[in-house]
């Protein structure tokens, strides 16, 4: 992949990019469409010298969360539906219990 410090998305990376996630949001698993679809970044609070720039720290999610993605990493994502699930789920019928990962 390419890394530059002026970050350029060309077609040919958004084609890439969404074979590699199989046409689904990284984020909720929603089918991505070219209509659908915005390119967002993993860790939008790191620096250029971080890797800010890499196409590797950009991502493919469904536009209902671009602007989530703007401000928030992957785990503040999650962490931030985690706790809205604890305090309003009951109200939609869901709750949560933590599973230890494989």
């Amino acid at each position: 992949m390419r890394a530059n410090k002026e970050f350029k998305f060309f077609a040919e990376d958004f084609w890439n990019l969404i074979n590699e996630q199989k046409y689904r949001c990284a984020l909720t698993n929603r089918e991505l469409t070219p209509v659908n679809t915005e390119v967002e970044l993993r860790k939008p609070k790191i620096s250029l010298a971080e890797g800010r720039a890499e196409l590797s720290n950009h991502y493919l999610v469904d536009k209902d969360l671009s602007q989530l993605c703007r401000y928030l990493s992957e785990d503040e994502i999650i962490a931030l539906a985690i706790e809205i699930i604890k305090h309003r789920g009951k109200e939609q019928g869901y709750s949560l219990r933590k599973v230890k990962p494989s």
